[in-house]
């Protein structure tokens, strides 16, 4: 279980009412960085789009392009959406240029852009004091619930802070509930600063509603008066907040061989 009953009950429970891209728990050799493209596909273009990807990912095959790249659809929300993580590890891996992804870029151009519509891309990193997730979680989950956030002028450093100190109450308490934050950079008007990311294995465990609460867990750590001003700190420092489910697509990712 990695997350509350779906959206509006973790939400409130954390003053937030009631996150698009998505993110993933990484394998065990990726780092915290990953470079993040957003593809908006018509509903038309779908199947030629997805049959796009797979060409595309046979000519990296091909040409041992070495970054992994992980593939999401849209679960909720506007559903003809897909996100692709790059995983880059560093900030200076984003120097990197691939000979693979010069080589296949004609492939690309043929076969999976004529099928899409708009193009985003940004900077996602792992902020680990934010986050609170078991030392194991080294698989890609087949789910990720999204919630995201654009903060309000200097709230940063508030919001980061109340973020810290839920992370640490869960951490110290081992609560089972587990969420990973990003921050997000470059990706232009309406981006969210924040990602607030919470893996699943299914549907199921989505509505699973975590035992204690999180209110619960939060009460235990700090005491009822400073848990809600913690909570208060959180609400004050969004501007504008919305989420959405993502499903993990193999068949769309590129794995590197060996």
């Amino acid at each position: 279980m990695n997350k509350n009953n779906a959206v509006r009950r973790w939400l409130v429970v954390m003053g937030l009412a009631v996150a698009a891209a998505a993110g993933a728990a990484h394998a065990e050799e990726s780092g915290s960085v990953s470079r993040m493209w957003l593809a908006e596909v018509a509903p038309a273009q779908d199947q030629a789009f997805r049959e796009g990807i797979k060409t595309y990912a046979q000519c990296l095959h091909q040409h041992g392009a070495g970054q992994t790249v992980w593939a999401w659809s849209a679960q909720t929300g506007d559903v003809g959406r897909y996100a692709f993580e790059v995983d880059v590890k560093t900030w200076a891996g984003l120097d990197f240029m691939d000979p693979a992804d010069k080589d296949c870029d004609p492939v690309f151009n043929a076969s999976v852009l004529p099928h899409t519509g708009k193009w985003t891309s940004w900077v996602a990193e792992r902020m680990p004091k934010l986050s609170h997730m078991a030392a194991d979680s080294r698989a890609v989950p087949a789910f990720v619930y999204v919630y995201s956030v654009r903060i309000k002028p200097g709230h940063g450093p508030a919001l980061m802070q109340a973020m810290e100190k839920y992370a640490s109450a869960a951490r110290n308490s081992k609560w089972e509930g587990q969420w990973f934050v990003r921050q997000n950079s470059g990706g232009g008007r309406g981006m969210p600063d924040f990602s607030i990311i919470w893996p699943n294995a299914s549907w199921a465990e989505i509505g699973k509603e975590p035992d204690p609460s999180l209110k619960a867990m939060m009460e235990k750590a700090y005491g009822k008066a400073q848990a809600a001003a913690i909570r208060k700190q959180f609400m004050d420092a969004i501007a504008e907040q919305w989420d959405g489910v993502w499903r993990a697509s193999k068949e769309l990712s590129y794995i590197p061989a060996g």
